[in-house]
């Protein structure tokens, strides 16, 4: 009996990671229009009860956010900045003069301090740090 050859799509193996199934609940269709109909504590409830790992949003001696970040936005070393859209080198980052992370959502609008909502690699970006600093807590947009 020979070994059974099996080919998967990325839709099979990602069971349930596209943005329409991961957010089913929350989306409301109407002819061509989708609009989102969910709250914070709905949406922060869906992070907390589906990821499957949660990553320390900074660590020494585990993969982080940081490396995260690097490992899916960089390519060939150089990583784009949310709102400058500067290329800057991947690897130096956390300091006044490389990049930082920037909450889509802003912390103070209600994503916590700690857990998966924090550190939800789906809702941060590298950003400039100076740009950050200075868009604070407005509002994306």
């Amino acid at each position: 009996m020979g070994n059974a050859v099996f080919v998967l799509s990325q839709d099979e193996i990602f069971t349930g990671c596209s943005f329409e199934d991961y957010y089913q609940d929350f989306l409301r269709f109407e002819g061509d229009e989708v609009s989102f109909d969910g709250s914070v504590d709905q949406i922060s409830d869906l992070l907390r009860e589906t990821h499957r790992e949660t990553l320390p949003y900074t660590s020494n001696s585990n993969e982080d956010v940081w490396d995260a970040l690097v490992d899916l936005d960089s390519i060939d070393g150089f990583i784009r900045l949310i709102y400058s859209q500067k290329d800057v080198p991947a690897l130096e980052y956390g300091t006044a003069t490389t990049w930082n992370r920037e909450h889509l959502w802003p912390k103070s609008r209600g994503v916590g301090t700690s857990g998966p909502d924090y550190t939800d690699v789906h809702a941060l970006r590298p950003a400039d740090w100076n740009v950050n600093a200075v868009r604070n807590n407005l509002w994306l947009g």
